[in-house]
């Protein structure tokens, strides 16, 4: 194996590896800086030149210059060099200079082990199943240019793809066996900081009318539920998300802090479901329960206002199982909550007041005041949109008697405000409504469109009282679900109106369509839970489904695995020793007959060659004939690449070879 590396002389084996390291880290193009991305390319370019156009590659002095500039633009850009997004643009940059610098096969190996780390950087940023796929191909790709150092160009491209597949295939079971069995570790294996730009999506700690608008256009997933038994009904799915007290009259924000509950629990009615819920990352601590969480895993705290917290942000996928029930009743007040409660901007207009001050003098009962204000928005014409006015002096009181056109916190928060004039305990809660049936997966998928905000209030029978006011304007929304395909196809507000079942059954393209993208959730889902969401109790999990107690037994089951892979690696490897398996070798057998004819037998453990120079030695009218045919039989067997006619040439050579003269007599010798 040479050590040294030609531009000129292995310009295959280095163009191959360029090749690789460029496709491995082309995905970081949606995840890093620009800048990154292009001095990364930069750098490969320069690389391309040198290999192709005779470019001259960097020095030592330029090459530390180009290093220094390259993590002066990770400080620059991220101000760090550490972190999800910094740590790996430094390695990309890295990457690039580690090409630069390959001089050497140890070089080039270096540069394919590096690159093989950088594939693994981008599970940082995406673990579906399109990256993982392509993180294998990468893998290939590395495979087969490491193949290409190590032969000295004897393997073309189809032989070289070819046989890093078959040594990738080869390495699945002992990969499948480390990932079941290889102890799982709770968190990263390192910490990495939070990067302050990251992208939050879904709800908001603060509201103001119109910042659901945005939510109402997005098909992104916010989380799946998998229930156990039955699918509760539309109108009783609500998912429990932040709750918010505190209004300057534009806009709702959270307590300062989240006291955690530790009193007395609610009391559940009924309605009760168990179900295991995967959430998708939104940088936030917020988990989603349905309405209203009852027991709850040790990751999870509760608040007092009976929304689920973990404990720390949601950075990746989790999935967490959880019961609830839909029925239930609260407790009393205290007094800091019932101040909260009532609490009331400055700018309150006497229209508002008026309007309220006219309801209590009918009945003065926060009951009845909850019907007559849920019988206003029916009766004055409002109109659920997507659309609705700006509002900006007074938006409460404007939207109440001038536009009443608005989303869901507009009359979420207007009812709210209402009903504290009126003196009635209230708050605005926040989550998503609904959500879409997979019958093909057999589980609930709630989209960001279906995030909804409803009212609460607080009434001496029962508690804390989900009242929906969006309901009273359009029940469609509550009791079908949005139709959330339509309605960012058209931009406007389309409801369910044929029910999930229905909706997943039919002939038209639409529903054909439908029905594809619930097979593409469902493989997702699949995969989000069974692989990715594969930690300590999944595994712990299926141990005990083993018999498996102890570490004693889990190491019993891995040497087991590992002996079974090795002989499974094996049977792969080995070459097939049986003749009827090899043609060269069925016509070798036909060689050695003809040879036997003549006297001359193969010793055992004796090889072609150390055969093919007795038989000269012992009969040399045939050395010319064995030689060829020796030196053919070993290039097929054993040179990587042969002429696909080599077999018939090696056949009528043997065909050829002359039988050995019988005589009654032997002949005389004058």
């Amino acid at each position: 194996m040479k050590t040294k590396l030609s531009l000129a002389d292995d310009r295959q084996n280095l163009g191959w590896l360029l090749g690789a390291v460029v496709f491995v880290a082309a995905p970081h193009v949606f995840n890093l800086a620009p800048i990154v991305m292009a001095y990364f390319g930069l750098l490969a370019v320069w690389f391309f030149a040198a290999l192709y156009f005779k470019f001259s590659l960097p020095g030592k002095a330029l090459l530390f210059l180009l290093t220094l500039g390259g993590a002066g633009i990770v400080l620059m850009t991220y101000h760090r060099v550490w972190g999800q997004e910094a740590g790996s643009s430094l390695f990309i940059v890295g990457l690039g200079l580690k090409l630069l610098e390959t001089k050497s096969q140890r070089d080039a190996y270096l540069l394919a082990y590096l690159a093989i780390f950088v594939a693994l950087t981008q599970y940082l940023f995406s673990q579906s199943i399109p990256m993982a796929g392509y993180t294998l191909i990468a893998v290939i790709l590395l495979v087969a240019a490491m193949i290409g150092l190590n032969s000295n160009n004897a393997f073309p491209a189809k032989a070289r793809l070819t046989l890093a597949i078959q040594m990738v295939t080869q390495a699945m079971p002992l990969m499948l066996l480390l990932f079941v069995f290889f102890p799982r570790i709770q968190g990263p294996l390192w910490e990495l900081p939070d990067d302050s730009h990251a992208a939050k999506t879904g709800l908001v700690d603060t509201i103001s009318l119109g910042s659901f608008n945005h939510l109402a256009l997005s098909q992104e997933t916010a989380f799946r539920v998998d229930f156990g038994a039955d699918l509760p009904p539309a109108k009783m799915r609500y998912w429990r998300g932040p709750v918010f007290w505190f209004t300057n009259g534009d806009k709702w924000t959270l307590l300062p802090t989240m006291p955690i509950l530790s009193g007395t629990e609610p009391r559940l009615n009924g309605g009760f479901h168990s179900y295991l819920i995967t959430i998708e990352p939104h940088q936030q601590r917020w988990v989603f329960a349905l309405d209203l969480p009852d027991s709850i895993p040790d990751e999870l705290e509760k608040t007092t206002d009976y929304q689920l917290l973990a404990k720390t942000d949601i950075t990746e996928r989790k999935q967490y199982r959880l019961s609830s029930g839909t029925v239930y009743t609260t407790g009393p007040l205290n007094n800091r909550e019932t101040k909260r409660a009532l609490q009331l901007p400055p700018n309150i207009g006497s229209r508002l007041q008026t309007l309220v001050k006219g309801w209590k003098e009918e009945n003065p009962s926060p009951k009845s005041l909850v019907d007559r204000a849920l019988r206003y928005f029916r009766e004055e014409k409002f109109y659920y949109t997507l659309n609705p006015p700006l509002l900006h002096d007074n938006p409460v009181e404007t939207f109440l008697f001038v536009t009443r056109r608005g989303f869901c916190e507009h009359f979420a928060t207007s009812f709210v405000i209402l009903m504290r004039i009126g003196g009635v305990p209230a708050r605005v809660v926040t989550g998503y409504q609904g959500g879409q049936w997979n019958s093909v997966g057999r589980f609930l998928e709630v989209k960001q469109a279906d995030a909804h905000a409803w009212a609460e209030v607080w009434l001496p029978e029962s508690g804390w009282t989900r009242v929906d006011p969006t309901a009273a304007v359009a029940p469609e929304r509550i009791e079908h679900g949005v139709d959330v395909e339509t309605q960012v196809a058209f931009g406007e507000i389309r409801f369910n109106l044929m029910g999930d079942l229905a909706a997943s059954r039919g002939l038209g393209f639409r529903n054909l369509s439908r029905r594809a993208r619930m097979i593409a959730a469902s493989i997702d889902h699949g995969w989000n839970s069974w692989v990715l969401a594969y930690g300590t109790e999944n595994q712990g999990r299926f141990f005990q489904w083993l018999g498996v107690f102890d570490w004693r037994m889990i190491a019993a089951w891995v040497s087991n695995g590992l002996i079974f892979s090795l002989l499974a690696v094996a049977w792969f490897i080995l070459p097939k020793r049986s003749a009827n398996n090899d043609p060269a070798k069925r016509i070798y057998q036909k060689f050695l007959k003809k040879i036997a004819d003549h006297g001359v037998i193969p010793h055992i453990g004796e090889g072609p060659v150390h055969f093919s120079e007795r038989v000269v030695k012992n009969k040399p009218e045939l050395a010319k004939s064995v030689k060829c045919i020796t030196q053919l039989y070993v290039r097929i067997r054993y040179e990587p690449f042969h002429d696909a006619n080599d077999l018939n040439t090696l056949a009528g050579m043997v065909k050829r070879l002359p039988k050995p003269r019988h005589y009654l007599f032997p002949p005389f010798k004058g």
